[in-house]
């Protein structure tokens, strides 16, 4: 029997998740399906202890401690979940589980598809999806694409890994370049687990409502998160455009920086459109751009363990592999390489063809030659405070 399966059943010890972001509702989802009621959100994040997260209250550590000393714990924190770990173990809380125990409860073959829907994407990513589902032999099925849609922004961060401080004359992106790049790729490809919509802040370009329809009008995106820094909200009609299963809008919280927080959330609610606030405590140094003289082996080292290899962007109709890698090539940053890009003009309309230059971009690519001006993105790299503005200011 599952470990987690086994220390819930015939007992009445409080479940908690800890971890009120993605993670922690995709355990609450899986909760739900295995008819399981958490008693409480725990996050270390104060300004998560706020407000409520989906209906159930968000509880500091120390109201962990006090008020659930017996609970069984989930961890829902990604990255951080070896750090949270060692948190509740020195406490004394021996029952602690990751969100792939509680999904490994669930059984899929008796579970209505309708119930499962909401936790799709991310059984994609875990590779469970195919335990309920059977796909043709050689489907070819992507992890995640980043869409960059402007490199226009609010924020003039330092330490951007995308890099907008360093664009001279920012851009939306021409919405009819965007929509065909993105036929594309969908022509090549069978299914794309998760889609972001980018910038920059992809809500000052004024169709970005019309490109994000037209990826879930597609069929062949299981989920698509569109990413802003709480400045901007959009207009009515746009916000009702978002208003879709497969659609949530995430939201950097950077504080003061992000001064429209309170309105996008109450609009968001309005319309009904699901929501996660991220609080993020570090960001990842990755260094300057000067070349590392690396070995083949140390930039194939490098990649494997990077948290940006899963992260393939599209930016003016070119395939990247990262945001360091798109941005520092666009910016001139760093060298263009082609062997590392893919551009979907070239692609052709042999669509066999153009399927296994895909395959081949996306599955089996072991290093870049750009990871050679950087020094990687992992949990070892999380040195840096967040969103500190230039000193040049901030546009609006």
């Amino acid at each position: 029997m599952n470990k987690f399966l086994q220390a819930v059943s015939g007992t009445s010890r409080p479940v908690v998740i800890f971890g009120a972001s993605v993670i922690g509702k995709i355990v609450l989802d899986s909760l739900e399906i295995l008819n399981i009621k958490p008693a409480a959100f725990c996050d270390n994040d104060a300004r998560k202890q706020n407000e409520p997260f989906h209906g159930y209250p968000v509880i500091s550590f120390e109201r962990l401690r006090a008020d659930y000393p017996a609970a069984l714990v989930i961890v829902a924190a990604g990255r951080y979940f070896n750090e949270i770990s060692r948190q509740l173990a020195a406490a004394g809380f021996n029952d602690v589980f990751s969100d792939s125990d509680v999904i490994g409860c669930i059984d899929f073959r008796r579970t209505p598809r309708a119930s499962l829907e909401k936790i799709m994407w991310h059984l994609a990513k875990i590779g469970q999806l195919a335990e309920m589902m059977e796909f043709p032999a050689g489907d070819l099925h992507v992890p995640r694409l980043n869409v960059v849609i402007t490199t226009r922004c609010t924020l003039k961060c330092r330490h951007c890994s995308s890099l907008m401080p360093h664009y001279r004359k920012p851009a939306d992106s021409d919405t009819s370049e965007v929509i065909a790049a993105l036929d594309g790729i969908l022509s090549g490809v069978d299914l794309i687990y998760h889609v972001e919509l980018l910038g920059g802040e992809p809500f000052l370009h004024k169709d970005f409502a019309p490109i994000a329809r037209h990826l879930l009008d597609s069929g062949k995106v299981l989920h698509l998160d569109v990413v802003t820094n709480g400045t901007v909200v959009p207009a009515e009609r746009e916000l009702e455009s978002l208003k879709h299963d497969k659609v949530s809008v995430v939201i950097d919280d950077y504080g003061e920086l992000s001064g429209k927080l309170a309105p996008l959330t109450e609009a968001l609610r309005r319309h009904g459109i699901d929501f996660r606030v991220n609080r993020h405590w570090a960001w990842a140094d990755l260094g300057g751009f000067e070349p590392r003289r690396r070995t083949e082996a140390q930039l194939k080292e490098l990649f494997a363990k990077c948290n940006f290899n899963s992260c393939a962007e599209l930016l003016d109709g070119v395939l990247y592999h990262c945001p360091r890698s798109s941005h520092g090539t666009k910016t001139g940053l760093i060298p263009d390489y082609p062997a590392d890009a893919l551009r979907i003009s070239a692609l052709g309309p042999d669509r066999a063809a153009a399927q296994e230059r895909l395959r081949a971009f996306f599955l089996e690519t072991a290093f870049l030659r750009a990871c050679d001006h950087c020094d990687g993105n992992t949990s070892d790299s999380l040195k840096l405070a967040p969103a500190g503005q230039n000193m040049r200011g901030v546009s609006k």
